[in-house]
């Protein structure tokens, strides 16, 4: 037979039960808060406050693409002084930043060594210059001896053509025998054939002195030009300024010794300037000749033209030099002032465009998150941007006309999908 259960027994089932099902109730509402606490921090959606970001509106608008530089103020040409044969500073006659002119002694330098060479140079090439001299006036006494004979032998023809015509009457009267015609006959031949030789030979001769006359002075013309060298180089102890400029640089202590080919100093032609800036090289291909910049100096923009891309890279930047276009609007400038400069890479063209912002750096210009016509939300989207300047991005697509996105960074939430904007 059942037995009857016995109320007690039931009411302590029944706790039991509900015991089970509080727990059971108590551990899945802590699961559904674990997995919603997850599920918001997983980047998926985020509240942010409207506050804490920046917007821009996509509009069309007038676009440049222009590249921002910092140009330095340099001379258009430099000149470089240095010791040619050394020495000892005995005076300095300027300093540094002053104004010179062409000309105009800067330092100067003393060299016992070189004085006593240019000394013995000079007796050297004094003696050679005799030398050649005195063989010159040889070589003009030979001439003069030469043509002495000629006419002495002129003469004696004169003579014996006279005697033999006197001789020649008196034979035909038979008066002189005819031996003695005959001997003057052959000896007027004689003379005359001897004369013929001799001016040849002195033709000859004469051609000979006169280009070994024209070797001498050849030769003597070298020598004292290379004694007016010699001479020069004790005037070069006094260094002078090339050009009208302003001097720089001057590398110089009155009692230092120079070496040979040491740098003195430097003028620099400041009646001419050039705006010398680096560029990156991410830029290499996009630069020519072509292009020019804007300089702003106050309220005045001042175009300048490109006048050299130099090719060397260095530290990842290769330099440009630009022109000034017209060089009467330039105010007063300095050696190595830091000018901003605009170099512009396109024309002016009307584009769809928004602000500039970082997050260009947190998407590369890949997505974005766009702004909902309510404003209560943002979505992210693929987009792609074209060129930029430091103001404006072009917009290629993605995005239409009066769209907003936000366009601070996104490092805080930039693995999310939505974002919740808080006003």
């Amino acid at each position: 037979m059942d037995k009857p259960i016995q109320p007690k027994l039931l009411s302590r089932r029944r706790a039991v039960i509900t015991s089970l099902v509080i727990a059971f109730i108590g551990a899945l509402a802590t699961s559904i808060q674990v997995f919603s606490s997850h599920f918001q921090t997983s980047g998926k959606t985020y509240d942010i406050s409207q506050n804490t970001l920046e917007f821009s509106t996509a509009h069309r608008a007038s676009f440049t693409h222009y590249l921002p530089l910092r140009g330095v103020v340099e001379p258009q040409d430099t000149i470089f002084i240095d010791a040619i044969d050394g020495g000892r500073v005995e005076a300095l006659y300027v300093r540094e930043g002053e104004q010179v002119r062409k000309g105009q002694a800067l330092l100067k330098l003393s060299n016992t060594d070189l004085q006593l060479r240019v000394l013995a140079r000079e007796a050297e090439v004094s003696e050679q210059i005799n030398d050649m001299r005195n063989t010159r006036l040889a070589v003009e006494q030979n001439q003069l001896a030469l043509a002495r004979d000629i006419i002495e032998l002129d003469f004696a023809i004169l003579k014996l053509e006279k005697e033999l015509a006197r001789q020649q009457q008196l034979y035909e009267q038979a008066l002189v025998p005819q031996r003695t015609v005959e001997i003057l006959r052959d000896e007027l031949n004689f003379q005359m054939t001897y004369r013929e030789t001799v001016k040849q030979s002195q033709q000859k001769e004469a051609l000979l002195q006169q280009q070994q006359l024209t070797q001498l002075s050849q030769s003597i013309a070298t020598l004292q030009s290379n004694l007016k060298i010699s001479q020069s180089s004790l005037d070069m102890l006094t260094i002078r300024a090339p050009l009208n400029g302003q001097l720089t640089f001057m590398n110089a202590r009155i009692g230092e010794s120079k070496a040979p080919g040491e740098r003195l100093g430097q003028v620099d032609l400041i009646d001419k300037f050039k705006i010398s800036a680096h560029i990156d090289e991410f830029y290499i291909d996009q630069i020519s000749m072509a292009h020019t910049a804007a300089m702003k100096l106050g309220q005045t923009t001042i175009t300048l033209t490109m006048a050299r891309i130099y090719p060397g890279i260095e530290n990842g930047r290769f330099r440009v030099d630009f022109h000034v276009q017209s060089p009467n609007e330039l105010p007063t400038l300095r050696l190595g002032q830091s000018l901003p400069l605009e170099l512009n890479l396109s024309s002016e063209t009307t584009q769809l465009v928004v602000d500039s912002g970082a997050f260009i750096q947190s998407t590369a210009g890949a997505w974005a998150f766009v702004v909902s016509e309510d404003g209560r939300s943002a979505h992210k989207r693929k987009i792609t941007l074209g060129r930029r300047n430091p103001t404006q991005v072009e917009v290629v697509s993605g995005i239409s006309v009066n769209e907003r996105l936000i366009t601070s960074s996104y490092n805080r939430f930039a693995d999310a999908e939505h974002l919740s904007l808080i006003p």
